[in-house]
Protein backbone atom coordinates (compact mmCIF):
# COMPACT_ATOMS: atom_id res chain seq x y z
CA UNK A 1 0.00 0.00 0.00
CA UNK A 2 1.19 3.67 -0.74
CA UNK A 3 -2.11 5.73 -0.27
CA UNK A 4 -3.10 4.96 3.26
CA UNK A 5 -5.96 6.84 3.14
CA UNK A 6 -8.19 10.16 2.14
CA UNK A 7 -11.10 11.79 3.22
CA UNK A 8 -13.28 14.70 1.94
CA UNK A 9 -15.58 15.10 4.85
CA UNK A 10 -18.68 14.31 2.47
CA UNK A 11 -20.19 10.88 4.44
CA UNK A 12 -20.57 11.75 7.94
CA UNK A 13 -23.18 14.40 7.67
CA UNK A 14 -22.36 17.46 9.84
CA UNK A 15 -21.67 15.01 12.83
CA UNK A 16 -18.11 14.80 14.33
CA UNK A 17 -19.17 12.69 16.31
CA UNK A 18 -19.58 9.75 13.23
CA UNK A 19 -15.83 10.85 12.55
CA UNK A 20 -14.49 8.80 15.89
CA UNK A 21 -16.34 5.59 14.57
CA UNK A 22 -13.05 4.05 13.62
CA UNK A 23 -11.25 7.10 11.44
CA UNK A 24 -9.69 9.31 13.52
CA UNK A 25 -8.41 8.91 16.95
CA UNK A 26 -9.48 12.01 18.47
CA UNK A 27 -11.39 15.36 17.21
CA UNK A 28 -11.01 18.18 19.03
CA UNK A 29 -13.56 20.27 20.93
CA UNK A 30 -13.53 23.24 18.70
CA UNK A 31 -13.52 20.61 14.97
CA UNK A 32 -16.93 20.81 13.24
CA UNK A 33 -17.70 19.54 9.79
CA UNK A 34 -19.20 22.48 8.05
CA UNK A 35 -21.14 23.21 4.67
CA UNK A 36 -19.62 26.89 4.80
CA UNK A 37 -16.99 26.99 2.57
CA UNK A 38 -15.98 23.55 0.82
CA UNK A 39 -13.62 23.01 -1.88
CA UNK A 40 -14.35 19.90 -2.68
CA UNK A 41 -18.30 18.40 -2.14
CA UNK A 42 -20.76 19.61 0.05
CA UNK A 43 -18.80 19.33 3.31
CA UNK A 44 -14.93 20.75 4.92
CA UNK A 45 -13.29 20.52 7.98
CA UNK A 46 -14.02 23.62 9.83
CA UNK A 47 -11.42 24.09 13.01
CA UNK A 48 -12.19 27.32 15.40
CA UNK A 49 -9.41 29.18 16.40
CA UNK A 50 -8.06 28.88 19.91
CA UNK A 51 -5.78 28.10 22.88
CA UNK A 52 -4.78 24.65 23.80
CA UNK A 53 -4.09 21.51 21.59
CA UNK A 54 -6.53 19.43 23.53
CA UNK A 55 -9.72 21.68 21.42
CA UNK A 56 -7.96 22.60 18.19
CA UNK A 57 -6.73 19.61 16.05
CA UNK A 58 -7.82 16.08 14.47
CA UNK A 59 -5.44 13.07 15.06
CA UNK A 60 -5.57 9.96 13.12
CA UNK A 61 -3.63 6.69 13.42
CA UNK A 62 -1.92 4.86 10.55
CA UNK A 63 -2.47 1.73 11.44
CA UNK A 64 1.67 0.91 11.76
CA UNK A 65 4.99 2.04 12.10
CA UNK A 66 6.10 4.21 9.18
CA UNK A 67 9.41 5.72 8.06
CA UNK A 68 8.31 7.74 5.58
CA UNK A 69 4.80 9.39 5.22
CA UNK A 70 3.28 11.93 2.87
CA UNK A 71 0.48 14.40 4.05
CA UNK A 72 -1.77 16.58 1.56
CA UNK A 73 -4.56 18.91 2.39
CA UNK A 74 -6.02 22.23 1.03
CA UNK A 75 -5.89 24.85 3.66
CA UNK A 76 -8.05 27.99 4.20
CA UNK A 77 -7.55 30.49 7.07
CA UNK A 78 -9.28 33.30 7.85
CA UNK A 79 -6.49 35.06 9.26
CA UNK A 80 -2.80 34.61 9.12
CA UNK A 81 -2.16 33.84 13.09
CA UNK A 82 -0.73 36.85 15.35
CA UNK A 83 1.87 35.23 17.03
CA UNK A 84 4.21 32.32 15.46
CA UNK A 85 4.69 28.22 16.39
CA UNK A 86 1.00 28.09 16.83
CA UNK A 87 -1.12 27.88 13.46
CA UNK A 88 0.11 23.98 12.90
CA UNK A 89 -0.40 22.34 9.26
CA UNK A 90 0.31 18.59 10.31
CA UNK A 91 1.94 16.87 13.26
CA UNK A 92 3.67 13.60 13.54
CA UNK A 93 3.86 11.45 16.35
CA UNK A 94 5.59 8.04 17.37
CA UNK A 95 3.64 4.82 18.72
CA UNK A 96 3.51 6.35 21.95
CA UNK A 97 1.54 9.20 20.85
CA UNK A 98 5.00 11.45 21.51
CA UNK A 99 5.65 14.37 19.57
CA UNK A 100 8.57 13.58 16.89
CA UNK A 101 8.13 16.42 14.19
CA UNK A 102 5.38 19.47 13.97
CA UNK A 103 4.87 22.10 10.63
CA UNK A 104 3.52 25.10 11.00
CA UNK A 105 2.60 28.25 9.53
CA UNK A 106 4.25 31.12 11.13
CA UNK A 107 2.44 34.90 11.68
CA UNK A 108 4.45 36.12 8.06
CA UNK A 109 2.66 33.32 6.17
CA UNK A 110 6.51 31.23 6.06
CA UNK A 111 6.47 27.88 6.61
CA UNK A 112 8.33 26.04 9.33
CA UNK A 113 9.71 22.45 10.62
CA UNK A 114 10.41 21.92 14.32
CA UNK A 115 11.50 18.71 15.79
CA UNK A 116 9.52 18.13 18.98
CA UNK A 117 6.85 20.49 19.69
CA UNK A 118 7.16 23.77 17.75
CA UNK A 119 8.40 26.90 19.91
CA UNK A 120 10.01 24.82 22.06
CA UNK A 121 11.56 22.09 19.95
CA UNK A 122 14.65 22.20 17.89
CA UNK A 123 13.96 23.80 14.52
CA UNK A 124 14.88 22.20 11.41
CA UNK A 125 14.24 25.11 8.46
CA UNK A 126 11.51 27.84 7.49
CA UNK A 127 10.96 28.68 3.98
CA UNK A 128 12.72 32.02 2.89
CA UNK A 129 10.01 34.08 2.07
CA UNK A 130 6.35 34.15 2.74
CA UNK A 131 4.03 31.22 1.11
CA UNK A 132 0.70 31.21 2.86
CA UNK A 133 -2.04 33.87 2.35
CA UNK A 134 -5.31 33.96 4.11
CA UNK A 135 -8.66 33.77 2.42
CA UNK A 136 -7.78 31.25 0.02
CA UNK A 137 -7.59 27.66 -0.26
CA UNK A 138 -4.11 26.54 -0.73
CA UNK A 139 -2.80 23.21 -1.22
CA UNK A 140 0.20 22.17 1.27
CA UNK A 141 1.49 18.84 1.13
CA UNK A 142 4.77 17.51 3.33
CA UNK A 143 6.94 13.95 2.80
CA UNK A 144 9.24 13.43 6.03
CA UNK A 145 11.19 10.45 6.54
CA UNK A 146 11.40 9.85 9.93
CA UNK A 147 15.68 9.17 11.18
CA UNK A 148 17.84 10.35 13.88
CA UNK A 149 20.76 11.10 11.37
CA UNK A 150 19.57 10.81 7.76
CA UNK A 151 15.93 12.60 7.93
CA UNK A 152 14.33 14.92 5.23
CA UNK A 153 11.67 17.31 5.07
CA UNK A 154 10.13 19.00 2.05
CA UNK A 155 6.78 20.96 1.89
CA UNK A 156 4.96 22.13 -1.16
CA UNK A 157 2.74 24.98 -1.42
CA UNK A 158 0.81 24.66 -4.29
CA UNK A 159 3.57 22.01 -6.08
CA UNK A 160 6.76 24.21 -5.62
CA UNK A 161 9.12 23.65 -2.73
CA UNK A 162 8.95 25.85 -0.33
CA UNK A 163 10.95 24.31 2.30
CA UNK A 164 13.64 21.15 1.95
CA UNK A 165 16.05 19.90 4.59
CA UNK A 166 18.07 16.56 4.71
CA UNK A 167 20.77 15.10 6.51
CA UNK A 168 18.93 15.87 9.89
CA UNK A 169 17.50 14.62 12.97
CA UNK A 170 14.07 14.39 12.36
CA UNK A 171 12.94 12.07 15.13
CA UNK A 172 12.38 13.82 18.45
CA UNK A 173 12.05 10.26 20.42
CA UNK A 174 14.01 7.15 20.42
CA UNK A 175 12.04 5.54 17.66
CA UNK A 176 12.91 6.15 14.14
CA UNK A 177 9.15 6.23 12.86
CA UNK A 178 5.61 7.97 12.85
CA UNK A 179 2.22 5.63 14.04
CA UNK A 180 0.00 8.68 14.20
CA UNK A 181 -0.48 12.23 12.58
CA UNK A 182 -2.34 15.54 13.35
CA UNK A 183 -3.78 17.86 11.14
CA UNK A 184 -4.70 21.76 11.87
CA UNK A 185 -4.94 23.47 15.21
CA UNK A 186 -2.83 24.45 17.64
CA UNK A 187 0.97 23.50 17.89
CA UNK A 188 1.22 23.84 21.49
CA UNK A 189 -0.87 24.75 24.50
CA UNK A 190 0.21 28.34 25.30
CA UNK A 191 -0.25 30.19 22.04
CA UNK A 192 -3.41 30.75 19.71
CA UNK A 193 -4.49 29.36 16.08
CA UNK A 194 -7.04 31.23 14.15
CA UNK A 195 -9.78 29.44 12.59
CA UNK A 196 -9.10 27.51 9.20
CA UNK A 197 -11.00 25.17 6.99
CA UNK A 198 -9.18 21.74 5.74
CA UNK A 199 -10.82 19.84 2.73
CA UNK A 200 -9.23 16.75 0.42
CA UNK A 201 -7.21 15.44 2.96
CA UNK A 202 -4.94 12.20 2.06
CA UNK A 203 -2.24 10.07 3.75
CA UNK A 204 0.15 7.90 2.01
CA UNK A 205 4.00 6.34 2.36
CA UNK A 206 6.23 4.64 -0.09
CA UNK A 207 5.70 1.03 0.21
CA UNK A 208 4.52 0.42 -3.33
CA UNK A 209 5.04 2.00 -6.89
CA UNK A 210 1.70 3.97 -6.60
CA UNK A 211 1.78 7.22 -4.62
CA UNK A 212 4.45 6.94 -2.89
CA UNK A 213 5.76 10.59 -3.33
CA UNK A 214 4.10 13.67 -3.44
CA UNK A 215 0.96 13.06 -5.41
CA UNK A 216 -0.05 16.63 -5.50
CA UNK A 217 -3.23 19.02 -5.51
CA UNK A 218 -5.99 16.38 -5.52
CA UNK A 219 -9.81 16.33 -5.05
CA UNK A 220 -11.42 13.96 -2.92
CA UNK A 221 -14.54 13.30 -4.67
CA UNK A 222 -16.97 11.11 -2.46
CA UNK A 223 -19.56 8.90 -4.78
CA UNK A 224 -22.70 7.48 -3.28
CA UNK A 225 -24.74 4.26 -4.61
CA UNK A 226 -27.59 4.97 -7.34
CA UNK A 227 -28.31 1.32 -8.87
CA UNK A 228 -28.52 -2.13 -7.94
CA UNK A 229 -27.80 -4.90 -9.92
CA UNK A 230 -28.89 -8.31 -10.82
CA UNK A 231 -26.75 -9.32 -7.37
CA UNK A 232 -28.74 -8.72 -4.26
CA UNK A 233 -29.00 -10.79 -1.61
CA UNK A 234 -28.89 -8.84 1.27
CA UNK A 235 -32.17 -7.88 2.41
CA UNK A 236 -33.21 -4.14 1.96
CA UNK A 237 -34.94 -2.36 5.14
CA UNK A 238 -36.49 0.80 5.69
CA UNK A 239 -36.50 1.57 1.68
CA UNK A 240 -37.57 0.07 -1.67
CA UNK A 241 -34.11 -1.50 -2.97
CA UNK A 242 -30.70 -1.90 -1.56
CA UNK A 243 -29.38 1.12 -2.89
CA UNK A 244 -31.28 3.58 -1.28
CA UNK A 245 -31.06 2.16 2.05
CA UNK A 246 -27.04 2.75 1.71
CA UNK A 247 -26.94 5.90 -0.49
CA UNK A 248 -27.15 8.50 2.77
CA UNK A 249 -24.68 11.58 2.95
CA UNK A 250 -25.77 11.75 6.31
CA UNK A 251 -25.92 8.31 7.62
CA UNK A 252 -28.97 7.32 9.04
CA UNK A 253 -27.80 4.18 10.68
CA UNK A 254 -30.65 2.05 12.08
CA UNK A 255 -33.47 3.63 9.85
CA UNK A 256 -32.60 2.62 6.36
CA UNK A 257 -29.72 -0.50 5.59
CA UNK A 258 -29.44 -3.73 4.13
CA UNK A 259 -28.84 -7.20 6.11
CA UNK A 260 -27.85 -10.46 5.47
CA UNK A 261 -28.82 -13.00 7.92
CA UNK A 262 -26.21 -16.06 7.03
CA UNK A 263 -22.76 -16.23 5.20
CA UNK A 264 -22.53 -16.51 1.46
CA UNK A 265 -24.88 -13.21 0.65
CA UNK A 266 -23.65 -11.14 -1.89
CA UNK A 267 -24.90 -8.07 -2.98
CA UNK A 268 -23.77 -5.61 -5.95
CA UNK A 269 -24.30 -1.92 -6.62
CA UNK A 270 -23.84 0.89 -9.40
CA UNK A 271 -22.27 4.27 -8.20
CA UNK A 272 -22.77 7.51 -9.12
CA UNK A 273 -20.26 9.11 -12.24
CA UNK A 274 -17.46 11.37 -11.22
CA UNK A 275 -18.34 15.30 -12.36
CA UNK A 276 -16.69 16.46 -15.60
CA UNK A 277 -13.09 17.83 -16.08
CA UNK A 278 -11.45 15.13 -14.18
CA UNK A 279 -8.08 13.66 -15.70
CA UNK A 280 -6.16 12.02 -12.93
CA UNK A 281 -7.32 9.09 -10.64
CA UNK A 282 -4.85 8.29 -8.16
CA UNK A 283 -6.91 5.37 -6.05
CA UNK A 284 -10.23 4.42 -5.74
CA UNK A 285 -11.50 3.86 -1.35
CA UNK A 286 -13.93 2.26 -1.02
CA UNK A 287 -15.86 3.25 2.39
CA UNK A 288 -18.07 0.80 4.49
CA UNK A 289 -19.84 1.57 7.72
CA UNK A 290 -21.97 -1.70 9.37
CA UNK A 291 -21.98 -3.07 12.65
CA UNK A 292 -23.39 -6.84 13.67
CA UNK A 293 -26.55 -7.17 15.54
CA UNK A 294 -25.64 -10.81 17.02
CA UNK A 295 -23.68 -13.17 19.09
CA UNK A 296 -20.58 -14.65 17.20
CA UNK A 297 -18.87 -14.10 13.87
CA UNK A 298 -19.68 -11.45 11.36
CA UNK A 299 -17.38 -10.71 8.50
CA UNK A 300 -17.92 -8.83 5.66
CA UNK A 301 -15.61 -8.25 2.41
CA UNK A 302 -16.29 -5.18 -0.23
CA UNK A 303 -14.67 -5.73 -3.81
CA UNK A 304 -14.82 -3.74 -6.53
CA UNK A 305 -15.76 -4.86 -9.98
CA UNK A 306 -14.33 -3.82 -13.41
CA UNK A 307 -16.08 -5.48 -15.89
CA UNK A 308 -15.07 -9.49 -15.47
CA UNK A 309 -12.61 -8.38 -13.32
CA UNK A 310 -12.72 -8.04 -9.01
CA UNK A 311 -10.44 -6.93 -6.86
CA UNK A 312 -11.52 -8.12 -3.25
CA UNK A 313 -11.00 -5.64 -0.60
CA UNK A 314 -9.66 -7.30 3.31
CA UNK A 315 -12.06 -9.73 4.94
CA UNK A 316 -13.59 -7.50 8.02
CA UNK A 317 -14.68 -8.61 11.69
CA UNK A 318 -17.45 -6.36 12.85
CA UNK A 319 -18.43 -5.37 15.93
CA UNK A 320 -21.92 -4.57 16.99
CA UNK A 321 -21.08 -0.16 17.54
CA UNK A 322 -21.52 1.46 13.31
CA UNK A 323 -17.90 1.53 12.24
CA UNK A 324 -16.19 2.84 9.24
CA UNK A 325 -13.99 0.66 7.23
CA UNK A 326 -12.53 1.31 4.02
CA UNK A 327 -10.29 -0.72 1.41
CA UNK A 328 -7.70 1.33 -0.92
CA UNK A 329 -7.70 0.21 -4.80
CA UNK A 330 -5.03 2.00 -6.80
CA UNK A 331 -5.23 0.07 -9.68
CA UNK A 332 -7.90 -0.54 -12.19
CA UNK A 333 -9.09 -4.88 -12.07
CA UNK A 334 -9.30 -4.94 -15.37
CA UNK A 335 -6.57 -3.07 -16.71
CA UNK A 336 -4.16 -4.07 -14.25
CA UNK A 337 -2.73 0.42 -14.40
CA UNK A 338 -4.27 3.31 -12.50
CA UNK A 339 -8.15 3.89 -12.98
CA UNK A 340 -8.98 6.29 -16.20
CA UNK A 341 -12.18 8.42 -15.47
CA UNK A 342 -14.30 6.08 -17.65
CA UNK A 343 -13.24 3.09 -15.89
CA UNK A 344 -14.11 4.68 -12.47
CA UNK A 345 -17.65 5.46 -13.89
CA UNK A 346 -18.29 2.02 -15.26
CA UNK A 347 -17.51 0.57 -11.37
CA UNK A 348 -19.62 -1.43 -8.64
CA UNK A 349 -18.79 -2.62 -5.73
CA UNK A 350 -19.73 -5.96 -3.96
CA UNK A 351 -20.66 -6.62 -0.53
CA UNK A 352 -20.35 -10.15 0.69
CA UNK A 353 -21.01 -11.74 4.18
CA UNK A 354 -17.96 -13.70 4.51
CA UNK A 355 -18.63 -15.39 8.15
Amino acid sequence: MALLWCDGFDHYGTSTAKMLDGVYAEVGTSASISTLNPRTGANHLRINGGSGQAATFVRRVLGGAKTTVGLGAVFYLTALPTGNNCQRIFGYSDAANATQLGIVIQSTGTIEAWRGVPGSGTSLGASSSPVVVASAYQHIEAVVLFSQTVGTVEVRVNGVTVLSVSGVDTCNTALTECSQVYIGGAANGTQTDKTHYIDDLFCYDNTSSYNNTFIGDRRVLTLFPDANTATADWTAVGAATGYECIDEASPDDDTTYITAATTGLVSQFGLQNLPAGISVINAVVMVERARKTEAGTANTQVSIVSGASTTAGADKALTEIYTYRQDVFQIDPASAAPFTPSEVDALQFKVARTA
